[in-house]
């Protein structure tokens, strides 16, 4: 039933919100805003902020893009992985840290979020931040499943996300691109994404496509500077029943 797609959404973003940034994307942004090593001395919060990674009054600003995942549809609390996200650099690099807009829409897909940039609120908000986090594309490949009345009648194929993958990866990639020109300093993370029928494909082809699409999103954000990935599909491959639900 449809209900079963809802309960996937809200499973997967409470995971997102205890997994995620616990073991993979503070440790990264804190590494990279607050660099620490044995022979390294950190630098000053008015040096640190020549890196383009603070705000002149020392804080870090950030702005979400994107789905559902993104805006913490199904956190009961309410802060979804971006209100942790806050809590947790605050804990880590002892700064000020903020949210500026969570931008992100329930079932939004590449197109409407590449759209959403040519608006000049959310050019605004990606300009004056200086952490950009966004989730994308899953509703682009598992369209076509979200539109079955009963979920488990939907042909889950590997071949179908993988003819689904062309338009929507091009899309991704000028989405990143259209970010950097618009903040080229902002440290900008992208949320790779998972494969929640694994339960229902037991050939495992349709994790072949994630993977393809996660391989070509690192290629996107690896040809820009402040851009990095942040991978999920691991978290899911022996657990998913155990988190999504």
């Amino acid at each position: 039933m449809k209900t079963n797609w809802i309960w996937r959404l809200v499973g997967a973003s409470a995971l997102l919100s205890t997994l995620l940034l616990l073991f993979g994307l503070v440790y990264a942004v804190n590494d990279i805003t607050n660099p620490q090593a044995n022979d390294f001395v950190a630098p000053s919060i008015e040096e640190d902020k020549q890196g383009g990674y603070w705000n002149d009054d020392g804080t870090i600003d950030i702005v979400g893009l994107g789905d559902s995942l993104t805006k913490g549809t199904g956190d009961e609390t309410g802060k979804g992985y971006i209100g942790n996200l806050k809590i947790m650099l605050e804990e880590t690099t002892g700064q000020k840290v903020r949210l500026l807009n969570n931008l992100a829409v329930n079932g939004y897909r590449t197109d409407q979020l590449l759209a959403d940039l040519d608006k000049a609120s959310v050019a605004d908000a990606i300009q004056r931040a200086d952490l950009i986090v966004f989730t994308i594309g899953g509703n682009d490949l598992f369209k076509f499943v979200r539109e079955e009345i009963d979920i488990t009648a939907a042909e889950i194929t590997g071949e179908e996300l993988l003819r689904s993958i062309p338009e929507p990866s091009e899309r991704l990639q000028r989405i990143i691109e259209r970010i950097h020109a618009i903040n080229p300093d902002a440290l900008t993370v992208y949320v790779g994404l998972f494969n929640p029928f694994l339960d229902l494909d037991p050939s495992q082809k349709t994790s072949i496509a994630i993977a393809e699409w996660n391989a070509k999103a690192s290629v996107y954000v690896h040809e820009l500077p402040n851009f990095m990935l942040v991978p999920t599909a691991d978290l899911f491959q022996l657990k998913l029943s155990d988190y999504l639900y």
